[in-house]
């Protein structure tokens, strides 16, 4: 087991203001910088490994994806891939699908919050069991257990990795992050939630505040 310092960090409303919006050349340098000190650096995203690896501003970025919320896992050197769900969990959940408002991913659904009701309705008869977590209005399934936390822990014992984790974030789906983390940050336009548990608020929005952040973090940690 290798021991280095590992970056944990979400995409959407974290290092970009999300959607299609890219990761920007300075924080994408600053990234680099640290990956060329001896860094680990590993995506934490509700998006799925099919979404990233059309994404070309991720390439040569990141050790490892923990994607789908931690549902999953990618290292982009390797091509290693882990699921945590099982062919019934994907072929029950998808079924979901036919709600003109549910966005399939790779192994679950996706929904806005003001669907909830009529989704957890749905999950019932069809005997689903899982947890719904709200992602800034945006609502993922996943199975009992499952988290970016959980998906972290198993991403670094692929890559055989253990050291101090500093984990950077936006939202209240990036909470287990914190559990784990050693230093946590939260971007400026992080949920308040997030900033109450965070060592240290970005007083920037999005990838400007995660370069802050690391600019910040390199001092105490190295």
């Amino acid at each position: 087991m290798r021991s280095n310092n590992v970056l944990v960090t979400d995409l959407d409303g974290t290092l970009t203001k999300g959607g299609e919006d890219l990761v920007k050349p300075h924080t994408r340098e600053t990234l680099l910088s640290i990956k060329s000190r001896g860094w680990t650096l590993v995506l934490a995203t509700g998006r799925d490994r099919r979404y990233l690896m059309r994404r070309a501003d991720l390439g040569g970025l990141f050790d490892a994806w923990v994607a789908e919320a931690g549902l999953s896992i990618y290292l982009p050197n390797t091509g290693t891939y882990r699921c945590f769900a099982d062919d019934n969990w994907r072929i029950t959940v998808k079924k979901l699908t036919t709600f003109p408002f549910v966005e399939e991913k790779e192994n679950t659904v996706v929904f806005r919050f003001e669907y909830l009701d009529v989704i957890r309705v749905e999950i019932m008869r069809l005997g689903i069991n899982a947890v719904l977590r709200d992602n800034k209005g945006t609502v993922i399934l996943l199975p009992e257990g499952v988290n970016k936390a959980v998906g972290v822990k198993e991403a670094l014992k692929l890559l055989n990795v253990d050291g101090s984790i500093v984990a950077i974030g936006d939202a209240k789906l990036d909470l287990e992050l914190f559990e784990i983390a050693t230093f946590k940050a939260a971007v400026a336009n992080a949920e308040q939630s997030l900033k109450e548990k965070a060592d240290y608020v970005a007083s920037r929005e999005n990838g400007e505040g995660v370069v802050e952040i690391i600019q910040a973090i390199l001092p105490r940690i190295g």
